[in-house]
């Protein structure tokens, strides 16, 4: 479970999560939507804690690592100092590129692989730790629509809860239970995506004229 109760978050005074509550049961799929300062990241780090793996938007670039080394900083609780990975670890490495479509990338250095490989290969870490709660920040930036299908389909495979900040509507109408809308630090809407991401939400959201979305929006039942 993560949650967070009449939480309020500060940045050089700067209020960016205004007494937010916030409760996530065990296995769902929460897309976290909302218009750029909005409070989603801040939401993320918030709900960070035990258990839990927080993907940031930038993975670094100038690692001197290979993407297989950088996947196995995910097992990194796992280990002890003195402790070298086990077979378990490799396997858990392995199984988590194949999962993120990253495998081909295996033996690529971080700093020699394009923006959206960098993706992949970070929700390929936070796969690899094991934790029961993942935390992705805009987890389909820089994929293009195939990897982003591809994405899509791993997340709603996951027995795992899966909290992530989305800016591409589709994308978070389509492999997530529950849609957060967030606007000026708050939560403005909570509930099913067919019920959150519709136009008149969107547009007090983002504060502009929004007509009809039917590609975005799936069909209720």
């Amino acid at each position: 479970m993560l949650e967070l109760v009449d939480r309020t978050v500060r940045y050089d005074g700067r209020v960016a999560l205004d007494r937010v509550s916030l409760h996530i049961d065990d296995g769902e799929r929460v897309a976290v939507c909302g218009p750029n300062g909005a409070g989603k990241s801040t939401l993320l780090r918030a709900l960070a804690g035990p258990g839990a793996v927080f993907v940031p938007q930038q993975t670094p670039e100038d690692l001197a690592l290979t993407a297989r080394a950088f996947v196995m900083l995910g097992r990194t609780a796992h280990l002890s100092p003195w402790r070298r990975p086990a077979p378990a670890d490799h396997a858990a490495v392995a199984r988590a590129l194949v999962d993120a479509g990253a495998a081909h990338l295996a033996d690529r250095r971080l700093d020699a692989v394009s923006g959206g490989e960098r993706r992949r290969l970070a929700v390929a870490l936070a796969l690899a730790s094991g934790a029961p709660h993942l935390l992705l920040d805009e987890p389909g930036a820089q994929l293009d629509f195939v990897q982003r299908r591809a994405l899509q389909a791993l997340l709603a495979s996951l027995d795992r809860t899966v909290v992530a900040t989305v800016h591409e509507l589709p994308f978070g109408s389509t492999c997530f239970t529950r849609a957060v809308l967030m606007s000026r630090g708050r939560i403005v809407a909570d509930g099913a995506p067919a019920d959150v991401l519709v136009p008149d939400r969107l547009a007090a959201a983002w504060q502009c004229a929004v007509s009809a979305l039917p590609e975005i929006l799936p069909p209720r039942a």
